[in-house]
């Protein structure tokens, strides 16, 4: 593995577990055995690998949705394998929440990541609009933006809640909402 994927790597894997602030530029080298200087050859500082780990999250959201909407048998089936799929994905990690959402809360403060962290949730709705298209083709592009947003504000608002509280109930009744209002928005 190149040097620059391995620092990228172990960067994303301290994040995820850890979070940006509480990781150091001293634990990422030791995680990817590099050296400084091989780190500050590829980025400038440790937001630099922030804005790669925001491009990363958002483009992961993407590949698994488009997965799952691959073997998907219309846009109920869709929620419920997306959201299964997230939450068997997240039993193997102590921060139990949507990554982009948790990433942002973190670095909310931090002004120089605000289009990074914009773009990264604009990427996810537009995949989200491509999910709706395909089970609803003629859906007028207003209802198509509309359900993707409310989608997209059940999917993290469940996850935080879920986060907090650990109970199981919490994801079932997510899936119940996001697909109600699948249903009633692609009837109009």
């Amino acid at each position: 593995m190149k040097p620059k994927q391995k620092i990228l790597e172990s960067s994303f894997a301290l994040f995820r577990e850890k979070g940006f602030q509480a990781t150091g530029i001293a634990e990422i080298l030791d995680k990817a055995g590099a050296y400084k200087k091989t780190l500050y050859d590829h980025f400038k500082s440790k937001d630099d690998i922030g804005f790669e780990y925001l491009n990363y999250l958002s483009e992961q959201q993407r590949v698994v949705m488009l997965k799952v909407l691959a073997k998907a048998n219309g846009m109920s089936d869709f929620i419920e394998k997306w959201v299964n799929f997230i939450v068997r994905n997240q039993r193997n990690t102590s921060r139990k929440d949507c990554p982009i959402a948790l990433f942002s809360g973190e670095i909310s403060h931090l002004s120089q990541f605000d289009s990074y962290r914009n773009k990264a949730v604009h990427h996810v709705l537009d995949t989200v609009e491509t999910c709706i298209l395909k089970f609803a083709p003629n859906l007028r592009p207003e209802l198509v933006k509309s359900l993707s947003y409310e989608l997209y504000m059940s999917y993290l608002g469940g996850l935080r809640l879920y986060a907090l509280t650990k109970d199981r109930k919490v994801i079932e009744r997510m899936k119940s909402q996001m697909i109600a209002s699948a249903e009633r928005l692609v009837k109009s």
